[in-house]
């Protein structure tokens, strides 16, 4: 149970960032994000399989 206890805890820590992030910064930069993050998924499954 404890190693899921950190791995909870660093998901709703990195959650909380991204709300402190989305007030602060633009719609754009969001689009931009997630299609960066989009291409680097993308990519890393080619490599893998």
């Amino acid at each position: 149970m404890r190693r899921y206890g950190k791995t909870i805890g660093g998901i709703i820590a990195c959650a909380g960032v991204l709300v402190v992030l989305s007030l602060v910064l633009p719609t754009s930069f969001w689009w931009f994000v997630m299609g960066v993050f989009l291409i680097c998924l993308g990519l890393s499954i080619r490599k893998r399989c």
